[in-house]
C-alpha cells in the first residue's frame, strides 16, 4: 500500500482529503447526529448526506490527478500521426497548464452552482442544529467548487485534443487509429458516471428524492457531450469533407464510364467496382468512435440510473419489510 501512495499522487490526495473531510463531519456531528434539523426524517438521511459529501471530493481530486496523466499519454500515443510533433508538445504543455489557465472561471461557475444547491440563509440565521447546516453548506460549496475546478481543467484539455484534430493525418478507412482522440472525452464521461454513481449516498435512509439529484443530472449530461465530443469536432468535420469529396470523385468517374459505349465484360467490372467503393464510403462513419466505444459510452451512462434504481429498490424493500413486521 505505501507504494502505491508514493507511486501515484492519485492515491495519496485521495486518502489524505478523505482522512480530513471524516474528521470534520465527524467533529461538527453531522457525520453521527444526535438531533436532528427539522426538514431531516432521520439520523441516517444527515449521515448519507455526509458521506457523499466525504467521498466526491476526493473521488473528484483522485481522478483530476489520473486524467491529466492519461491525457498526456494519448498526446505521445497521437505524436507520430501528426504532421508536425511541435504540436504534441505544444497540446502537452496546454494540459499542464490547464489549472492556471482555468482556475477563475472554473472557481466562479463552481461557487455559483453551489450557491444554487445549498441553503446558506437558513444555515446561517434560522438553523436549530447550525454545525450540522453549516457543515453541509462548506460541503455542497467546497464539492461544487471542486466540479467546477475539474471541469474548468477538463475543458482547456478538450480544446487541446481539438486543436490536435486539425493536424492529425487519418486513413478513412482506418479511423481506429484515431482512439486517443476518443478516449480523452471517454475518461472524462467514465469520472461523471462514477460521480453519478455516488450520489444515492443520501440515500442511505432508504428514501429516494429525486431534488437530490436533478440538478446534478443537470450538470452532468450537458458536460459530458461538451467533453466527449469536442475533442472530436475538428477530426469529425475533416472526415466528413474528406468523405463527400472522394464520394464526388467517385461519382465523376461513375458518370464518366457510363458515356462509354462499349460494354464488354471489363467496363461493366470497373463500373461495379466503382459502385461498391462508392457505397463503402456512404458506409463510412465520420466520427473517430467504434461501435465498442460507443458501447463504453452507452455503459457508463447507464450506471448511475441502475444506481438510482437500486437506491430505490432498496426503500421499496425496507418499506415493505418494515410494513410486515
Amino acid at each position: 500500500m505505501g507504494r502505491i501512495i508514493l507511486r501515484y499522487p492519485a492515491s495519496l490526495t485521495g486518502i489524505a482529503s478523505l482522512l480530513l473531510l471524516t474528521c470534520f463531519y465527524w467533529a461538527t456531528g453531522t457525520l453521527w447526529p444526535t438531533e436532528l434539523p427539522p426538514y431531516a426524517n432521520s439520523s441516517r438521511e444527515i449521515t448519507g448526506t455526509a458521506l457523499m459529501l466525504i467521498v466526491l471530493p476526493p473521488y473528484f481530486m483522485a481522478f483530476v490527478i489520473v486524467t491529466q496523466r492519461r491525457s498526456l499519454d494519448l498526446v505521445e500515443q497521437l505524436k507520430p500521426q501528426l504532421s508536425d510533433p511541435q504540436h504534441a508538445d505544444d497540446a502537452a504543455a496546454a494540459i499542464r497548464g490547464g489549472p492556471r489557465r482555468s482556475w477563475l472561471a472554473g472557481s466562479l461557475a463552481g461557487i455559483a452552482m453551489g450557491l444554487l444547491n445549498t441553503r446558506g440563509h437558513y444555515a446561517f440565521t434560522s438553523s436549530t442544529t447550525p454545525a450540522i447546516d453549516i457543515s453541509i453548506v462548506f460541503g455542497q460549496l467546497l464539492l461544487w467548487l471542486l466540479v467546477g475546478l475539474v471541469f474548468g481543467r477538463r475543458v482547456v484539455t478538450a480544446a487541446s485534443f481539438n486543436r490536435l484534430g486539425a493536424v492529425t493525418e487519418f486513413d478513412l478507412f482506418q479511423l481506429d487509429r484515431l482512439k486517443p482522440l476518443a478516449w480523452s472525452g471517454m475518461m472524462d464521461v467514465l469520472m461523471i458516471a462514477g460521480a453519478l454513481a455516488l450520489t444515492p449516498l443520501q440515500a442511505l435512509d432508504a428514501e429516494f428524492r429525486w431534488y437530490n439529484y436533478s440538478f446534478a443530472l443537470l450538470i452532468a449530461i450537458p458536460a459530458s457531450l461538451t467533453l466527449l465530443l469536442w475533442p472530436l469536432w475538428h477530426i469529425h468535420d475533416r472526415i466528413r469533407h474528406e468523405k463527400a469529396r472522394r464520394i464526388s470523385e467517385v461519382e465523376k468517374l461513375i458518370t464518366e464510364s457510363g458515356r462509354i459505349a462499349r460494354q464488354d465484360q471489363d467496363h461493366i467490372l470497373q463500373i461495379e467496382t466503382l459502385l461498391t467503393h462508392r457505397d463503402r464510403l456512404r458506409e463510412q462513419r465520420t466520427w473517430p468512435l467504434s461501435t465498442a466505444l460507443i458501447s463504453r459510452v452507452f455503459l457508463y451512462l447507464i450506471i448511475p440510473p441502475l444506481a438510482w434504481v437500486g437506491a430505490a429498490m432498496v426503500e421499496m424493500f425496507v418499506d415493505r419489510w418494515i410494513g410486515a413486521a
